[in-house]
């Protein structure tokens, strides 16, 4: 399980992060709007190789079964190592790639807030809201655990879309106890 867990977790982080470093870099000339929907969907174009991890572990080593637990189990690992590229690829941009994106981006928040009517009051607590979340963020291991958690989400759906749509029992599980015992024999 472990190397079909490294070989998919693999190409799904690197889905993620070639995601992101083609994305965050550019988000402000292309607008964070576009930018956020590119990276939802890529989100989800980067966890399609779950269902094929999951369908590679059910057909060699699963001998073509696999129950709904064991194929969730396959595919929160993958996520798992997609994940830490995720966290990775997030703190190389943030502090190296685009140190300014964090400034940008709320900026622009700040500028959709006021353009949809937000309050003084409201403006000024998301201002005290970011400057609290970039003191806290200076950490590079808080950081990766805050982009840790960005996709986790995503993948726990599609973890458990996946094991929904390829479990497949064993016909011999689904027999009578006395028909099991005799089919041992």
């Amino acid at each position: 399980m472990k190397s079909t867990v490294l070989k998919y977790g693999t190409i799904s982080g690197l889905i993620m992060a070639i995601l992101l470093f083609t994305t965050i870099p550019f988000a402000s000339k292309m607008g964070f709007t576009a930018a956020d929907m590119l990276l939802f969907f890529g989100k989800i174009i980067a966890f399609i190789p779950i269902f094929f991890g999951i369908r590679f572990f059910r057909q060699t080593i699963g001998e073509r079964y696999i129950t709904f637990w064991k194929a969730f189990n396959v595919g929160i690992l993958i996520v798992v190592v997609c994940c830490v590229f995720y966290s990775i690829s997030w703190n190389i941009l943030y502090y190296w790639v685009s140190p300014d994106f964090p400034d940008k981006y709320f900026q622009f928040y700040i500028e959709q807030m006021k353009l949809h009517g937000a309050l003084p009051k409201d403006i000024t607590d998301a201002q005290t809201q970011f400057a609290e979340s970039k003191k806290v963020l200076v950490n590079p291991l808080i950081n990766g655990a805050y982009a840790f958690t960005d996709p986790i989400t995503t993948g726990i759906l599609s973890s458990l879309l996946c094991a929904a749509l390829l479990r497949k029992t064993s016909p011999i599980s689904n027999l009578p106890v006395e028909l099991k015992d005799a089919n041992q024999n």
